[in-house]
């Protein structure tokens, strides 16, 4: 694992790492207090892309990346949506949450925990 010296060089791995792999690939953050550095990984556990950095001004840089990371990964909502398991509404369901209605009575509310006096 190498860590990267110049933004730009870790921008451009990590999103050619995310375009190769966006369904194996993933991205941490991690913040050290005590050395005050933020830690960004980048793996698909193939190969990992890392940068370290000090610099405050860096977080517009981060939030620029993480924006380019959604924006490929997001391509992907057709096959999850695909993959996800359907459910159909069930009819008793609806029927008595009609005949409640119907009859004018209000649904029992759940009570939040014990009451205090």
């Amino acid at each position: 694992m190498v860590y990267y010296s110049s933004w730009d060089e870790f921008e451009k791995a990590a999103s050619a790492l995310f375009a190769s792999a966006a369904d194996r690939a993933r991205y941490t953050i991690k913040y050290c207090n005590s050395d005050s550095q933020l830690v960004l990984k980048v793996t698909d556990d193939a190969t990992s892309v890392q940068m370290r950095t000090q610099r405050l001004n860096d977080i517009k840089r981060i939030a620029s990346l993480h924006r380019k990371i959604c924006q490929t990964t997001s391509h992907r909502t057709e096959t999850i949506k695909a993959l996800a398991p359907r459910f159909p509404r069930s009819e008793k369901t609806e029927k008595v949450s009609k005949d409640a209605n119907a009859a004018g009575k209000q649904p029992k509310k759940k009570s939040r925990g014990k009451k205090r006096h």
